[in-house]
């Protein structure tokens, strides 16, 4: 049965969506099976960053609406991680109760489903979030997206998920950019935003074409690494939170 995250951020660009693909990537590296479902309905990315649009037909909310079965919506990037696209309009009968009846068809058929979230939190980040195991809220080292992240863990809490199913990611990490007071440390992050921390994904400009390429990170990229790390807390490893 699948362990469900949905990814949130306070505002937008942030990297959201290419630390779900990444992330999805490398427990895929680890004998995982992963379903990405891209939840940003009409602003739909996922299947540009995985290079899978020419492949797209269907979208979840056809299986919803019952206009197809579930194989017929996935998109495989390769054996381990499959893509669920996200519909161009919001389906009209799109609540909690119906997706969540869609994440009980996928769950079984994996070990891990991610949701991308739009930015923000509205009614349907909260649909995502209370059917999943655990939230993840991705920020960059700034102060508009450290306290954008700090809103946006708050209204999750309010909204019902646990304090403790919370976690923070700091994406676009730069330390020589932080060394000169540019931006955030990461104490100056976590204090702002309240969360307890996943992982820290250093600035990598090629990061979002990685995957398109499907040549994925060199080696030796420290955000290969750092993604790897992320994917082996997840599993439960013990792995200190450095770069």
């Amino acid at each position: 049965m699948a362990k469900i995250f949905t990814v949130v951020s306070g505002k937008g660009g942030v990297g959201k969506s290419t630390f779900c693909v990444n992330t999805a990537l490398s427990l895929g590296e680890k004998g995982h099976k992963v379903l990405l479902i891209d939840g940003d309905i009409a602003l739909r990315s996922l299947d540009l960053l995985l290079n899978l649009e020419e492949n797209l037909v269907y979208d979840w909310s056809d299986i919803i609406c019952n206009r197809c079965d579930k194989t017929a919506a996935i998109l495989p990037y390769n054996d381990k991680v499959h893509l669920l696209p996200a519909p161009l309009e919001m389906p009209d009968n799109l609540n909690s109760d119906s997706f969540k009846e869609l994440i009980d068809v996928f769950a079984p058929d994996y070990d891990f489903i991610f949701i991308d979230s739009p930015a923000g939190v509205g009614e349907l980040q909260q649909i995502y979030a209370l059917v999943s195991n655990q939230c993840i809220v991705v920020a960059t080292p700034d102060n508009v997206s450290a306290r954008s992240a700090y809103v946006a863990g708050n209204l999750l809490v309010k909204s019902g998920v646990k304090e403790e199913n919370l976690r923070l990611v700091i994406n676009r990490f730069n330390e020589k950019a932080i060394k000169k007071g540019n931006f955030l440390n990461i104490d100056e992050i976590i204090d702002i935003t309240y969360l307890r921390l996943l992982g820290i994904v250093p600035e990598e400009p090629k990061l979002m074409y990685s995957s398109v390429s499907k040549k994925g990170l060199p080696t030796r990229s420290e955000a290969k690494l750092a993604f790897k790390n992320i994917a082996g807390r997840i599993l439960g490893k013990e792995i200190p939170l450095n770069l």
